[in-house]
């Protein structure tokens, strides 16, 4: 029982992850917050042992940051799965299904596989008699950590890259080790949320960061703050900096993409240490060469449409962007820009100015859009026809699995599988 609110009757409304966010909408009406001591509790009821998990270490990879880790977690897992290995994924959110957060060497888990791990992580809600820590609420997030680790488990993979979600040390990943972090760029994003400055920002970021952690491998951070606290992480732990030849012969992604790219190559290459020297060269360049990322500067036919797709929710993202797509053959005739509260809305527009912008939402019910004049249409509510031959479609990975469901772009796959 729960001190002060009632106790949770866990009766889920049939959907088929229902059980995965039934916790934080409940918590949530009663004023409560995302509790990593709740979820660290309830790691039990499925039969993971936290602290024997730590012995994982040397086959993990942390990816943490600001922007740009489901990218850098997808080439980790790339070029592991090149040297030989049965490697387990995990980002966050996913596009088109909830399925496409786990993933086993590169292919999302099945309709019926998810649906075994949704009722295992509902039966175990579900179980009376079994208290759980009532200083919060299990997150989405956390939920989806801890059953991607149960899977991972139960599929023998011998390597596990798990993308952390919008903190670091308050993060349910945190409760595994890994001996390689992979860090993104770090800026001033949910101010006041993980952190009242870039500096609090970075601190929580590297808080994924254990004693087992032999390296953190990182970006060049822009941010000055960020860039001081990662030297001082440098006197505690190896810190490297990725190279621009990480793999030759490779077709990068363009622009902001390309640098998170070449970071989880640089990762998983820390990580296998000596064994990289056995990874055939010509079967890695291939294996990254087939890596698709979808809504990440990628692009798209609709009709005799061409879809320029970015989750770009930053200013200089949004530069980027544009400028990817002017490249392209010239400049879009529309930006559809769907950038909520909490991301940079200012900085968006501005990047934007030049060009013809529709602001729009989308329909994730915890996202707000109060930073924009007026009430947005959502995707389905314009008429796309009329907005030209070139579309720049920007904004969050919930805006990509609209628009990337609307171009009905295959998401299963992330790279040869």
């Amino acid at each position: 029982m729960r001190s002060g609110v009632a106790a949770h009757p866990y009766r889920f409304g049939g959907g088929a992850d229902d059980a995965l966010f039934a916790d934080r909408e409940w918590g949530r009406a009663h004023g409560l917050q995302r509790s990593r001591n709740r979820a660290a509790a309830f790691a039990r009821e499925l039969e993971l042992d936290l602290e024997g998990l730590r012995a994982r270490a040397p086959t993990t990879i942390i990816v943490a940051g600001s922007k740009g880790k489901g990218t850098a977690a997808t080439y980790a897992s790339a070029t592991l799965a090149a040297a030989g290995l049965r490697v387990g994924t995990l980002t966050s959110p996913g596009l088109r299904s909830n399925r496409e957060r786990i993933r086993v060497s590169g292919r999302a888990v099945s309709p019926t596989a998810y649906a075994a791990l949704v009722d295992r992580v509902g039966s175990a809600l579900a179980t009376p008699g079994r208290p759980l820590p009532d200083d919060g609420y299990l997150s989405p997030t956390g939920l989806f950590t801890l059953a991607a680790v149960r899977h991972f488990l139960d599929a023998a993979c011998d390597a596990w890259v798990l993308e952390a979600g919008m903190g670091g040390a308050s993060d349910e990943v945190s409760l595994f080790a890994a001996r390689v972090v992979a860090l993104t760029s770090i800026f001033g994003e949910h101010l006041g949320i993980i952190g009242n400055s870039v500096g609090d920002i970075a601190r929580e970021k590297l808080g994924v960061v254990s004693d087992e952690t032999e390296a953190v491998v990182t970006q060049p951070q822009a941010e000055p703050a960020a860039a001081s606290v990662l030297r001082e992480e440098s006197l505690r732990t190896t810190v490297r900096m990725v190279r621009d030849d990480e793999v030759d012969g490779v077709p990068w992604p363009p622009a902001l993409v390309g640098l998170n790219a070449r970071l989880g190559v640089a990762a998983a290459r820390e990580l296998l240490g000596d064994a990289t020297t056995h990874v055939d060269p010509a079967a890695l360049r291939e294996t990254l060469a087939s890596v698709a990322l979808p809504g990440r500067m990628s692009t798209h036919q609709r009709g005799a449409q061409t879809w320029f797709v970015d989750a770009a929710t930053n200013a200089r993202a949004a530069s980027a962007a544009l400028r990817w797509s002017c490249e392209s053959g010239g400049g879009p005739d529309t930006v559809l820009a769907c950038i909520p509260d909490g991301k940079d809305a200012a900085g968006v527009r501005s990047a934007l100015e030049s060009a013809n912008v529709v602001p729009v939402r989308t329909d994730a019910a915890h996202l707000a859009f109060s930073g924009w004049s007026g009430p947005l249409p959502s995707l389905r509510e314009i008429d796309l026809d009329t907005v030209g031959p070139r579309v720049l479609a920007l904004g969050t990975v919930h805006f990509m699995g609209d628009v990337l469901e609307l171009l009905d772009v295959d998401t299963e796959c992330s790279f040869r599988c």
